[in-house]
């Protein structure tokens, strides 16, 4: 696996804890394409640097406070299998949430993540699910 590929995705994390929007575009493809289950309900798809700004700014609004980040990183063919942990509170009640996303870089940036809430349905989506 490349180390340098596990840091980058380690460090959109830490970017989108910090609030920091422009240290987070910087590990950004222009072109990417993904997900949120924030916006699950809607079946909404995010894609370009425009929609990393609405997903931003939508988690940023929904969370009161946001932090937590990977658990674990595992490459899988050409992407990243990250089983991560949020914690925020939203209207007032702390939550906590275990999800996995598969996530693609290219060229030092990463250019998409899918999120899903069990490890079967992220390996399934990178085909190697039953």
């Amino acid at each position: 696996m490349s180390q340098e590929n596990v840091e980058i995705v380690r460090e959109a994390f830490d970017a989108v804890g910090r609030g920091d929007l422009d240290g987070f575009l910087a590990l950004i493809d222009p072109g990417v394409e993904f997900t949120s289950l924030i916006t699950e309900a809607d079946r909404r798809s995010y894609s370009g640097h425009d929609g990393v700004r609405d997903w931003f700014t939508e988690v940023r609004q929904t969370f009161e406070d946001f932090e937590g980040g990977p658990e674990e990183i595992r490459e899988v063919g050409d992407r990243l299998i990250v089983r991560l942990r949020v914690r925020g509170t939203v209207a007032g009640v702390r939550i906590e949430q275990a999800m996995w996303q598969a996530v693609r870089l290219r060229d030092q940036r990463i250019v998409s993540w899918d999120v899903f809430r069990t490890e079967g349905e992220a390996l399934e989506a990178v085909g190697l699910g039953d």
